[in-house]
């Protein structure tokens, strides 16, 4: 992996910002207000499911992750991006950061769309995405490639934050998030290799 270094995240701060329009955008576009809080179903234009890769619609790997249902829910997911993507953007880089958001936010994002009956299976959001650059963190910290405060800190508090609000929505931790993590830890041992 690339040494660590204090140049500035272009990738995770990027990929905030386009977070934070894309999903303004939508809510603005389907519900006149950027407060306003659209249905799953209403995002149609920007998900993702299988059919939609099958008929090559490969721009949903990308704005499926920048678009929200609820505009709260993205202001905390970009700050956990912001937090945890800082962290681990310094270690490995912006290429595989993005892969990191792109490859395992896609496949934790279809994952989970499994477990939602239709027309809810919509795939949206960036949990699943951060979820997968935490994963690669918790990999940082515990082969000691960052032994930071900060990097264990915004780890722990992406995927408690995350976990805690599926627990009180749902009862348990979504399969996405789960996912999520579980392929940021297999790719960053990949990155090792």
């Amino acid at each position: 992996m690339p040494a660590a270094s204090r140049r500035i995240p272009w990738c995770t701060l990027l990929l905030c910002a386009a977070t934070a329009m894309l999903s303004v955008h939508a809510a603005i576009e389907i519900s006149g207000t950027w407060l306003g809080r659209v249905r799953i179903v209403q995002l149609e234009d920007y998900g993702l499911r299988f059919g939609y890769l099958r008929d090559l619609e490969l721009w949903r790997l990308v704005t499926a992750q920048l678009v929200h249902v609820k505009q709260p829910h993205m202001v905390s997911d970009v700050f956990c991006l912001l937090l945890v993507g800082t962290a681990v953007e310094r270690q490995v880089g912006s290429l595989r950061l993005f892969l990191l958001w792109l490859i395992g936010g896609s496949i934790a994002m279809l994952f989970s769309s499994l477990f939602v009956p239709w027309p809810w299976n919509l795939g949206t959001g960036a949990s699943q995405a951060i979820m997968a650059i935490a994963g690669a963190g918790l990999w940082l910290a515990w082969t000691g490639v960052d032994r930071s405060k900060f990097l264990r800190w915004s780890v722990g508090f992406a995927i408690a934050l995350a976990f805690a609000i599926d627990v009180v929505h749902v009862y348990y931790p979504k399969p996405g998030h789960v996912a999520g993590v579980l392929l940021g830890l297999l790719m960053a041992s990949r990155f090792r290799a």
